[in-house]
């Protein structure tokens, strides 16, 4: 039936294909990129509420800091700085821009004396050293919905005023958003996916060995990428750094699937099939279906996650899991009825397969006291894995826009930012006492090392109020018609806030410098939030999420083999070579002090589940092969104790096993399952897995950090899963196997009078 199904439907199958094909791409990439940092931390954590509620309080706005080197021969005048600033004011989605000059007539209207206004701007808009002056544009609500935009227009202004890019230094988190878009989105990313699908339309070639077959092996692939994208894109998903890397797991999935089916044809034409497209399928279904539903398993466990983007990458992935195994197996099939071209496997491929695992048993002892003494000390340094979140090491170290962070950071002022809001109570207080009261909070969190510079309210004060009652009263009217007050205060007075600038250097953590300022301000009414608290959350949870997600999904997939191998303490041992090369890839990482970072926590969830891809294969070929080896010995066991005819007996020997050699006793049934699985699984296994490394390849020449770091590790994983199942996996299994039952005795042979019967 399946057979005269592709027989009449094939060609129209193809040609929709090829017709859809067009049009899938053009509705792909239209689809839209969304890189806000916030949208990366975690959702429900106390840091995340806190920060939201600081948030709907201060209603805080983002800002770009914009930098003048005034040792440049065309470095601007404090009249050119001001119109930059006029204009910059005029663009939608700028609120007010504050400069030097401008904070300095503040002071001087409340009094502030010069010299005290002077050294209060420095470490904020003037560097220590004096040379960098910058200039503070804070971001509307209009700014804030559309920040590449808006960046672009500042830049637009620059370059009107005729202040070069090389003439200006920018920072802050809308140009950290900006660039993000930038490196992530279509454009960026078109580069390195193009070398991806080269990269596998030429491993495709060497596999398939002929044009036609492989062009459309790719067309699959290509229908299937764009398909996904814009279905995700119908139901609300945006793309975003994290869910670009899907696109590429749904070419390395469907060009997987179809290896498989492939390999399983060319079986299917060695046996002589009459319909080697329906016997191929009753081969390739099921280890392909238990394939993709672990792979989707180990996808699905990143949902265990509280940060959005891993959260929508767990299910994107795992739906693209399934397109890919839709479209690998429902049309590759139509392809070889259109183009029956694919080539015969060839005698050298067989003994490709035969001296490998002749190779690898043989030395089974050895593979794996190898593998588990790599495994413990390779398990020793997971200890010591840490996470990482700093955004501004997910760009490359050539980018301008991280070179003019880094020189603001260290020369101007640090960006990095923890917000203090202090509780003055809700009792009606005179403000001189409220302000005393937040100046000595100050004076104590200036007390820790790591604090650069702090601003609030205060600033803008002098540090004498005038005692009188009429002088206070003008100062503090004029104060709040500039509305100077009301960016630091909140709810009448009540909270105020302190942005604390600290420099997070010689390697000490966000959360230790937070951990010893909350230790300095525990008596005090103060509550510590703020983005890079967030920031530190985010760590925290990376690692949480990687850890939960790696248990989660190897839970979920111990518990899938053990019901589809139909045992429990087989499954559980099939899982040692998928689990060995997570323990492989990690410790290294950790023993190098490589740490985990957003991108690189989805991979381990993945790698586990495509791996077992591998073991499943091998599994069913060698329960497969080991039952013959048994029922071949019990045959050679009857027939050599036997002292009557053995016309009965012969009945039970499997002549196509060969397992008779000149008499002698069949080979241990352990030794015969694990080489011969070997030889019909690791072919098919090794061509996918290289299919899919070398699909990971293109994303490891990405210009976006997260994304190359995703596709080393990937490759690295699959690298090593490939070693756990072709290697560690059939020397485990005949070593314990082995155990369980003796070896026959190949001295011992059958009577002369039996073995040609045997032989028959």
């Amino acid at each position: 039936m399946l057979n005269r199904f592709y027989l009449k439907y094939s060609r129209r199958l193809v040609a929709g294909l090829l017709l859809t094909l067009p049009l899938a791409i053009f509705l792909s990439l239209k689809t839209k990129s969304n890189n806000d940092v916030e949208t990366w931390m975690p959702e429900t954590t106390p840091a995340r509420q806190q920060y939201e509620e600081f948030k709907r309080t201060f209603g805080v706005e983002e800002f770009l800091l914009i930098a003048f080197d005034l040792k440049a021969s065309s470095a601007p005048d404090a009249q050119l700085i001001e119109s930059v600033c006029g204009r910059l004011e005029r663009l939608p989605g700028i609120r007010v821009v504050m400069s030097p000059d401008r904070m300095r007539r503040i002071m001087s209207d409340l009094t502030v004396p010069p010299e005290a206004a002077e050294e209060r701007l420095k470490g904020i808009l003037i560097s220590k050293q004096g040379h960098l002056l910058g200039i503070a544009a804070c971001l509307s609500e209009h700014g804030m919905a559309n920040r590449s935009r808006t960046v672009a227009e500042v830049r637009d202004v620059l370059k009107y005023c005729q202040l070069g890019s090389s003439e200006v230094l920018m920072a802050g988190a809308p140009l950290f958003v900006a660039e993000l878009d930038r490196l992530g989105g279509k454009e960026s990313n078109a580069r390195f996916f193009t070398i991806s699908l080269t990269i596998c339309w030429a491993l495709l070639y060497y596999l398939i060995r002929e044009w036609r077959l492989t062009g459309l092996v790719y067309a699959v692939t290509l229908w299937a990428i764009n398909s996904t994208s814009v279905i995700l894109d119908f139901c609300g998903v945006e793309m975003n750094f994290v869910l670009a890397s899907v696109p590429v797991l749904t070419m390395v999935l469907t060009m997987s699937v179809s290896v498989h089916y492939l390999y399983y044809y060319q079986e299917a034409l060695e046996e002589g099939s009459a319909t080697p497209i329906s016997r191929a399928m009753q081969l390739a279904w099921w280890p392909t279906l238990i394939a993709t539903m672990t792979t989707a398993l180990g996808e699905l466990a990143l949902s265990v996650s509280d940060i959005i983007p891993i959260r929508q990458f767990a299910y994107a992935s795992a739906f693209s899991s399934f397109m890919s195994m839709f479209a690998g197996l429902g049309l590759t099939p139509a392809l070889l009825v259109v183009c029956p071209t694919l080539p015969r496997r060839t005698h050298a491929d067989t003994q490709k397969g035969s001296w490998l695992a002749n190779a690898i048993v043989s030395r089974s002892r050895k593979v794996v006291w190898a593998t588990v003494l790599l495994t413990v000390v390779m398990g020793v340094g997971l200890q010591y894995l840490r996470s990482d979140m700093t955004v501004s090491e997910f760009l490359p170290n050539d980018s301008k826009v991280k070179q003019d962070f880094l020189r603001i950071n260290r020369e101007l002022a640090c960006t990095d930012a923890i917000e203090a809001v202090v509780d003055c109570g809700a009792e009606p207080r005179p403000f001189a006492e409220k302000l005393d009261q937040v100046r000595r909070i100050e004076s104590l969190i200036k007390q820790h090392p790591a604090v650069d510079q702090t601003l609030s309210a205060t600033r803008f004060f002098p540090d004498e109020l005038p005692q009188n009652t009429l002088e206070l009263g003008s100062l503090l009217k004029r104060a709040s018609q500039r509305d100077t007050a009301d960016q630091f205060t909140a709810r009448g007075q009540q909270l105020w806030r302190i942005s604390v600038r600290v420099r997070i250097d010689t390697g000490k953590k966000r959360a230790i410098v937070r951990q010893e300022l909350a230790e300095i301000l525990h008596n005090e009414p103060v509550v510590l939030t703020g983005l890079t608290v967030l920031v530190e959350s985010a760590q925290q949870e990376i690692l949480d999420s990687f850890q939960q997600s790696v248990f989660m999904a190897l839970a979920l997939i111990t518990a899938a083999m053990m019901i589809f191998l139909k045992s429990i303490w087989r499954g559980f041992m099939t899982m040692i070579p998928n689990v060995a090369p997570l323990v492989w890839v990690y410790g290294a990482m950790s023993w190098m002090n490589y740490p985990i970072d957003i991108a690189i926590m989805l991979s381990g969830s993945i790698a586990l589940g495509m791996s077992v891809d591998g073991t499943f294969h091998f599994m069913s070929h060698f329960r497969h092969h080991r039952r013959r080896a048994e029922a071949a010995l019990a045959a050679w066991s009857a027939l050599a104790t036997s002292e009557s005819s053995v016309d009965g007996d012969d009945a039970e020997v499997d002549p196509s096993t060969v397992l008779f050699q000149h008499g002698h006793a069949p080979i241990c049934p352990a030794e015969f399952g694990a080489r011969n699985a070997l030889v019909d699984s690791s072919i098919p296994f090794i061509q996918a897995t290289l299919t899919a490394a070398a699909g990971m390849f293109g994303l490891t020449l990405s210009s976006f950090a997260p994304t190359a770091r995703f596709g080393w590790v990937m490759m690295a994983l699959m690298v090593a899963a490939l070693v756990g199942d072709v290697l560690m996996l059939p020397a485990l299994m005949y070593v314990m196997h082995r155990r369980n039952r003796q070896a026959p005795d190949r001295s011992q042979k059958l009577p002369e009078k039996h073995i040609e019967s045997a032989a028959a």
